[in-house]
């Protein structure tokens, strides 16, 4: 399982929402390069990065950011506000190596065909959990699938990863929603699945580890010192 470190960013800086509420954002005051730079110093390749500023006014805002990013070295993922494939393009053509859509993926039956035509596996669908359906447009809106029935449309298209985020957990130390990632790797064995939301510990990474989830967010728990980025990359690759 690859451990993915998060930096969420709003208005330049380092963020964190607790339930997806903007209301309730924490400002880290933080240098986003900086904190790149401190989980790359340990031996993280790669990084997720959410641009929340995006994902509420539905353009991505911090692009300029990805070029830096890139120029260290790293594996970026970035999603937030991508909701035309000229935004895509724009992402993937300043430096991230994988953009993380969400709306836009359900904006049409023909959609995400379209988008795996012209990106392929540079797009990674990011289905949003929100009161057991999916949620869309900065979490404000719910749709009347749940993320089983998104995911099953989305596999025709070719998708075979995808970024699953409990927003109800997320940003709460809860832990994950092991019974959901649970349930998805049963019906799609094929989907590698990356988990999102609520991860607050070591232990909570063998869980998902143990249900075959493949890749794992976490953000909060690294600011707040509960889970050490070194201790967790020895979930990822134990030492002999």
């Amino acid at each position: 399982m690859k451990i993915w470190p998060a930096i969420d960013l709003y208005e330049g800086k380092v963020v964190r929402l607790t339930q997806g509420n903007f209301s309730a954002r924490t400002d880290y005051g933080t240098d986003p390069l900086a904190v790149a730079r401190a989980f790359l110093s340990v031996g993280c390749p790669r990084l997720h990065v959410v641009d929340l500023e995006g994902a509420r006014v539905g353009e991505p805002k911090h692009e300029a950011l990805l070029p830096k990013l890139a120029s260290l070295g790293l594996s970026v993922r970035y999603g937030g506000g991508l909701r035309s494939a000229g935004s895509i393009d724009r992402v993937l053509s300043s430096g991230a190596d994988f953009a993380m859509v969400g709306s836009l993926l359900f904006a049409s039956p023909a959609t995400p065909t379209e988008l795996f035509e012209r990106f392929g596996e540079k797009v990674i669908p990011a289905v949003d959990v929100k009161e057991g359906k999916v949620a869309i447009r900065g979490w404000t809106e719910n749709l009347a699938c749940s993320p089983l029935t998104a995911l099953e449309g989305l596999f025709p298209a070719g998708f075979r990863r995808c970024l699953v985020t409990s927003v109800e957990r997320d940003g709460t130390g809860k832990g994950p929603d092991l019974a959901l990632y649970g349930m998805l790797r049963r019906e799609l064995p094929e989907m590698e699945i990356t988990a999102a939301g609520g991860i607050a510990s070591l232990e909570d990474l063998f869980a998902l580890k143990a249900l075959g989830v493949t890749d794992a967010v976490v953000g909060k728990a690294l600011y707040e010192g509960k889970i050490d980025l070194a201790g967790a990359l020895e979930v990822e690759t134990p030492c002999s």
